[in-house]
C-alpha cells in the first residue's frame, strides 16, 4: 500500500491472492522494513497510495480502515519485539528477510478479514455454527453404523475400541497422552483403560507407565482393524491421496485452534470474568497443551474428526453454559428453531439428525424453560416451534459466540483452504450416508 514497488515478500501464501491481500503484505513488509531500520516512530502510519487504499476499500467495505488497523497493530508490535533478529538476504537490496512467523501469523489475520462469500455452491448461505453442526450430524451417521458393525465382531463400546486402535498404531501412550489424541477427559479415559484392563487388552508395569497391547489386545485390534479399514475405504470413497493428505493438514490447524479455545474457557470458569474472545490471527497461551502437539491416528478419517469435534464441542459446552445457561445440544436445538421459525417437528429432527426422543427430550425442557413456545395439535411429536421473546435473546447470544467460535476456528486457513476441506468433507459426509444405510439393511436381514 505504499507509493514505492516492492520486491516479492518470502512466505507470501503460493498462487494468484486476491490484489487487497497483496497491497496489505507490502504494506506490513514495508512498514516493519521502515521500523527495523529506525527510519520512523512505530507510533506512525507510512504513506498509503490513495488507489491501494481505494482498492482495499471496494474489497473490505466498511471495514477497510479497521483491517489496516489490526495488520498496522501486529507488524507494530512484531517488529519492536524482533528488531534485528534476521539478516539480510542480498547485498544491495537493503531489506531484511521476513520471519516465517511474520508472515504466517500475517496471513492468518488476512484469513480472518476475507470478504465472506455470499453463500455456497447452491447459493444458501452457511450457518455460522456449520462446523460444529456438520461434524455431530456426520459423526452420528458413523457412529450408528460402527455399532452395528463392530457389533458383529466384538462388543467393546466406541471409547474403548478407539484406544485399542491408538495403542495399536502409535505404539505405548500413558493416559494423559491417550486423552489429549482422542480429545475425551482424563476420567473417561481412566475409566476406560480400567475396562481395558479388566478384559486383559492392555496392560503396564506400574500405574504410570505407559500402556500397551497384551497379546490378547493385538489380536482382538487386529481383527477389528480389519473392518476398520473397510469402513475407512467406503468413507473415503472418491477422495483422492492428495486430496486427503490436504484435508489431514487442514483438520491439524483446526484442532490447533480447537484446543485453544478450549483452554480459555477453561481458563473463563476460573475466573471471576471471562476474558474477551480472541481475536483471530491473535496469539492464544495453552496451558494443556505445554507446546506439543496432540498425537494423531491419521490411519483412518473418522478418528481426527472425532478428535476436532471433542474439543471444539468441550469448548462450546463451556461457552453456552457460561453465556446462556444451556447444555451444548439444547443450544443447538434452539440455534435451529430460531433461525427459520415457526418449524415443524419432522423438519426439526431431520435438522438435528437424533431420533424422536432424544429431540423431544430437549424440546420439552426449552418449553417448560420458557424458551420456545409450542402451536398446533397437541404432543411433543406434532405442532411447529417458534423462540419466545427470551428464547429470542437467547439464540441471538448463541449466533454471535458461533460467528466467534467459527471465524476463530476457520482463521487460519485460506479461501482455498476452507473450499477444498468442505468439499472433502461433503464426500465423506454423502458416503457414511451409504454406510448407514447398508448396515440397517444388514441390521433388518438378521432380525428377520
Amino acid at each position: 500500500m505504499t507509493e514505492t514497488k516492492k520486491p516479492g515478500v518470502q512466505g507470501v501464501t503460493p498462487g494468484s491472492p486476491a490484489p487487497w491481500r497483496r497491497l496489505m503484505v507490502e504494506h506490513a513488509v514495508a512498514l516493519r522494513l521502515s521500523i527495523l531500520g529506525g527510519d520512523r516512530d512505530p507510533k506512525g502510519t507510512i504513506c498509503v497510495d490513495p488507489a491501494a487504499r481505494a482498492m482495499v476499500t471496494k474489497a473490505l467495505g466498511p471495514m477497510a480502515l479497521e483491517a489496516v488497523r489490526i495488520v498496522e497493530a501486529y507488524t507494530i508490535g512484531s517488529a519492536t519485539t524482533e528488531a534485528g533478529e534476521y539478516p539480510v538476504i542480498a547485498p544491495g537490496l537493503g531489506q531484511r528477510e521476513q520471519p516465517p512467523e511474520f508472515v504466517s501469523r500475517l496471513h492468518i489475520i488476512l484469513n480472518a478479514l476475507e470478504p465472506e462469500a455470499d453463500g455456497t455452491a447452491d447459493g444458501q448461505a452457511r450457518s455460522p455454527s456449520v462446523i460444529q453442526s456438520d461434524l455431530w450430524q456426520l459423526l452420528y451417521k458413523v457412529r450408528e453404523s460402527a455399532e452395528m458393525a463392530y457389533a458383529r465382531e466384538l462388543d467393546l463400546i466406541e471409547l474403548d475400541r478407539r484406544i485399542l486402535f491408538l495403542l495399536h498404531n502409535v505404539g505405548p501412550l500413558v493416559p494423559a497422552d491417550i486423552s489429549s489424541a482422542v480429545g475425551v477427559d482424563k476420567a473417561q479415559v481412566s475409566r476406560s483403560v480400567k475396562r481395558l484392563l479388566e478384559i486383559k487388552m492392555v496392560e503396564r508395569e506400574q500405574l504410570r507407565s505407559p500402556l500397551r497391547l497384551t497379546r490378547k489386545g493385538q489380536s482382538h485390534s487386529e481383527r477389528l482393524l480389519r473392518l476398520a479399514d473397510l469402513r475407512n475405504r467406503e468413507l473415503t470413497f472418491d477422495i483422492g491421496d492428495e486430496e486427503l493428505e490436504a484435508f489431514f493438514a487442514v483438520i491439524e490447524k483446526l484442532l490447533d485452534q480447537a484446543v485453544l479455545l478450549y483452554d480459555q474457557e477453561r481458563r473463563n470458569g476460573q475466573q471471576p470474568e471471562a476474558a474477551e474472545f480472541p481475536r483471530p490471527g491473535a496469539a492464544v497461551e495453552s496451558e494443556s497443551r505445554s507446546g506439543e502437539r496432540i498425537v494423531l491416528d491419521r490411519s483412518r478419517i473418522i478418528s481426527p474428526l472425532m478428535t476436532l469435534s471433542s474439543y471444539f464441542s468441550r469448548s462450546g459446552s463451556l461457552m453456552f453454559k457460561r453465556l446462556t445457561g444451556l447444555s451444548n445440544f439444547e443450544a443447538w436445538v434452539l440455534n435451529e428453531i430460531g433461525m427459520a421459525p415457526p418449524i415443524e417437528w419432522n423438519d426439526l429432527v431431520d435438522r438435528l439428525d437424533r431420533d424422536h426422543s432424544q429431540a423431544g427430550r430437549t424440546v420439552n425442557a426449552l418449553v417448560q424453560r420458557g424458551l420456545v413456545l409450542r402451536e398446533g395439535k397437541p404432543g411433543r411429536r406434532n405442532g411447529c416451534f417458534a423462540p419466545t421473546e427470551a428464547g429470542e435473546e437467547l439464540y441471538q447470544v448463541i449466533q454471535d459466540a458461533s460467528r466467534q467460535r467459527s471465524a476463530f476456528l476457520l482463521s487460519p486457513l485460506s479461501q482455498a483452504e476452507r473450499d477444498s476441506f468442505l468439499a472433502t468433507f461433503d464426500k465423506i459426509r454423502r458416503n457414511a450416508v451409504v454406510q448407514l444405510e447398508r448396515e440397517r439393511a444388514f441390521e433388518e436381514l438378521g432380525q428377520a
